[in-house]
């Protein structure tokens, strides 16, 4: 029996593993040889595409990390000299894929579209052509694969999609793991069966009939061929895998997928075979992979052919399973985000080959972080495969649907010939996917948002195609969810505004601290200051003030504006205890809470708690809210919040009344204590009869459900007549104060401050 490792393939002796890889020596050499010359090649090759990131950041990575790899390869090439042993053999190639390695982990860096491709294809290449141990293999693809995946991963924004690509490597090198022993292991057994045949040619003068027995009890399936095609010999082995002496005669080899040949066609012609792996075909059209190999020898002073077969079906199998989820989403069974982006450049060359258009699909499923907290991950589990196979009753046999993560699809829909086939496409994928979901005996409510983009209409290659759609997706769910948004340039130009917004509210947070500027709040009547309203403002270090316009997308951010937020909250129960301290009466602060926080359920909670440890009472602090607040499906939360609060003695605000979506209702539902008319009412009441006679009906209404009234942007003496008649009960703008920093409020609250003003 031969001893070889169960986990390696190798041979678990020394001695025995050393002559192997002796023998092999020319072989290896050549390999390697191979090996560095060709990456010195394509990589040389790829250093003339890498000029495409001239410009960029990543040109002065991608470089030089290139020119290491052509440079460390070249080093090799030279070495080959001194490959006198395979120690020798397996150093050098140890030292090139550690250097190959880190300075590909360099250039995926990039996340180019080829980078994904890289990811699979290096690892690969150290495992199965490395001419070297299996630990070199196994350790040169592991160590690789990790710096490939570190590299890829490492530059911020993190991939919401680790955690995926980090399992689908760890599946590729587990499979490649298996496959490599698996090789070496039938690598060996054929040498030792090419060993006992050399012995037993050896013996054959000395022992005829022992050479018979060796030659008969090989495991290995092997043949004696004369030169005329005649199957002189066969051994137990290859009667029981390849049948009669006239099957074998019949077969037909397939070699990379070229037209049949029978096999004694390439045996007679003198080729020397060493472990190619090709088809073999029997006449009922049966297909089996193995692993061929074959000499010439003298028998018996007949020129014949030796040949030894090696049935590797089931090998073969398993590394096309392992392509196969290497491309496939496990939970759904759809293409992944790889399998779709490489179709996707397919469809877009077939497209501007045959002309017409092409659209991408981007497709998310609404709430389903909510799904997945109220009804459980196996719900969302189950609606994930429901979208799926919905989404495959609902486009064409040629579409391509893939899952690109998460609660994420995307469909291809080619050979489109106008916005009418979108449009039918569409209206059918969103009414099947809308359909509610049973399981668990309860209904589970489906909502999709999808963005559409299309080639070559809206862009010309597949990166700002996805873009476009991306943003297209986002337009679907800010305007309400559950509908889908074509892609249009204006749209484009809203992102890049929002975009911008958003950059400078985080460059605000880390150089430009943003601290409350108070602007009060003066009673009508009698000039009194009441409070303040707490207004952000962010210094920049050369002193300029940036204003709440320039970050306005931010505050609806899931993180931003809750950054904001909590430094802005912060920073106000700080000036609060400092007045109190100092013993001055400064009656309230409005705070502006954006609907990020109040839809979320803690937020009470924390806002109390932080009350509490600045000492500050709550009544103290006044919430100002928008009337968007009250629109979408949260609104219950929305409540709940907002009573809590008011229950604790903070009074509500509801800002820039009439300018949003709020009906009467709200006012009846929520605990609203100030109505604050928007200032562009107010602006204009004394030239325009409309905005008087809204702000009169505000103030009647104010009036009937016992709600006070807050005047925003107050300018002019004429203003404040107007809204003092009305029954106006505070204003605050221009006409009194602009926003000022914490040091200059207590000025704002002598008695006398603005008694004649008002």
């Amino acid at each position: 029996m031969i001893a070889l490792s169960r986990i390696s393939g190798e041979f678990h002796s020394p001695e025995r593993e050393a002559a192997f890889q002796a023998d092999r020596l020319p072989e290896s050499r050549r390999h390697a040889h191979l090996l560095f010359a060709l990456s010195a090649l394509l990589n040389t090759l790829f250093l003339l595409s890498d000029w495409r990131f001239a410009g960029t950041a990543h040109f002065w990575v991608a470089v030089p990390a290139r020119l290491v790899v052509v440079f460390w390869s070249l080093v090799s090439l030279g070495l080959c000299r001194y490959m006198h042993s395979f120690k020798a053999v397996e150093r050098i190639c140890f030292v090139w894929q550690c250097i190959t390695a880190i300075g590909v982990a360099f250039l995926v860096s990039s996340r180019s579209d080829i980078a994904i491709f890289v990811l699979v294809m290096l690892p690969l290449v150290f495992y199965l052509v490395v001419p070297t141990s299996f630990r070199g293999n196994v350790g040169g693809g592991l160590g690789c694969g990790v710096a490939l995946l570190i590299g890829y991963l490492a530059p911020a924004p993190l991939s919401p999609t680790m955690p995926g690509m980090i399992m689908a490597v760890l599946m590729l090198h587990c499979g490649m793991w298996i496959a490599i022993a698996r090789t070496n292991r039938l690598q060996r057994l054929e040498w030792t069966a090419s060993q006992d045949a050399q012995a037993a040619r050896v013996a054959l003068a000395a022992n005829g009939e022992a050479l018979e027995r060796l030659f008969m009890t090989v495991p290995l399936p092997l043949i004696v061929i004369r030169d005329d095609g005649t199957v002189l010999r066969m051994n137990d082995s290859a009667t029981r895998n390849l049948g009669t002496a006239d099957d074998v005669a019949r077969l037909a080899l397939i070699v990379d997928h070229a037209p049949p040949l029978r096999l004694l066609d390439r045996l007679t012609r003198g080729d020397s075979i060493d472990n190619d792996e090709c088809c073999l075909a029997n006449d009922e059209g049966i297909i089996r992979d193995v692993l061929l190999g074959a000499r010439p020898i003298l028998l018996a002073g007949e020129q014949c052919i030796l040949a030894s077969i090696v049935d590797i079906t089931d090998r073969k199998q398993a590394e096309r399973h392992l392509a196969h989820l290497a491309m496939t989403d496990a939970l759904t069974g759809l293409a992944n985000r790889s399998h779709f982006m490489a179709s996707l450049m397919q469809a877009a060359q077939s497209t501007e080959r045959s002309g017409g258009q092409m659209a991408v699909v981007l497709i998310d499923v609404d709430e389903f972080k909510r799904i997945n907290d109220s009804a459980g991950h196996d719900a969302g589990d189950a609606l994930l495969c429901a979208v799926a196979e919905r989404l495959r009753d609902s486009v064409r046999p040629a579409d391509m649907i893939a899952r690109m993560g998460g609660d994420e699809f995307a469909v291809i829909l080619t050979r489109l010939r106008g916005l009418a086939d979108l449009d039918t496409i569409l209206s059918r994928m969103i009414a099947r996917l809308h359909m509610p979901l049973r399981h668990g005996g309860r209904d589970i409510d489906c909502r999709v948002s999808m963005g559409v983009a299309l080639y070559p209409d809206h862009a010309g290659d597949m990166i700002d195609l996805m873009k476009h759609a991306d943003i297209a997706l986002y337009e679907a769910k800010n305007s309400g969810r559950g509908r889908a948004c074509l892609f249009e340039p204006g749209l484009l130009e809203s992102w890049q505004t929002e975009a911008r917004m958003l950059e400078r509210a985080r460059d605000a947070l880390a150089h430009a601290q943003p601290v409350p500027w108070y602007q009060p709040k003066v009673d009508l009547q009698d000039g009194r200051v009441i409070g303040f309203e707490a207004l952000l403002r962010c210094v920049r270090p050369d002193g300029t003030l940036m204003m709440p316009d320039q970050i306005l997308a931010a505050f609806e951010h899931p993180e931003l504006g809750r950054k904001i937020t909590e430094r802005m909250i912060d920073q106000v129960l700080a000036d609060c205890r400092a007045w109190t301290s100092a013993g001055i009466d400064f009656g309230h602060v409005a705070v502006n809470v954006p609907g990020v926080e109040l839809h979320d359920r803690a937020f009470p909670d924390r806002l109390l708690a932080r009350l509490a440890h600045a000492d500050v009472e709550p009544r103290r602090i006044e919430l100002e809210v928008t009337e968007s607040v009250f629109l979408g499906r949260n609104v219950d939360v929305v409540e709940r919040n907002l009573q809590r609060l008011s229950q604790a003695g903070m009074a509500i605000a509801l800002d820039d009344f009439g300018t949003g979506y709020a009906s009467l209702s709200h006012l009846k539902q929520f605990p609203i204590d100030v109505i604050k008319i928007d200032k562009g009412f107010v602006r204009d009441l004394e030239t325009d009869p409309d905005d008087a006679a809204i702000v009169r009906t505000v103030l009647n209404l104010a009036y009937s459900l016992g709600v006070k009234t807050v005047a925003e942007g107050v300018e002019t003496i004429e203003q404040l007549e107007y809204l003092r008649s009305g029954g106006c009960h505070y204003g605050q703008g221009y006409y009194w104060s602009a926003a000022v920093p914490a040091s200059q409020l207590p000025s704002f609250l002598e008695p006398s401050r603005f008694a004649r003003r008002s």
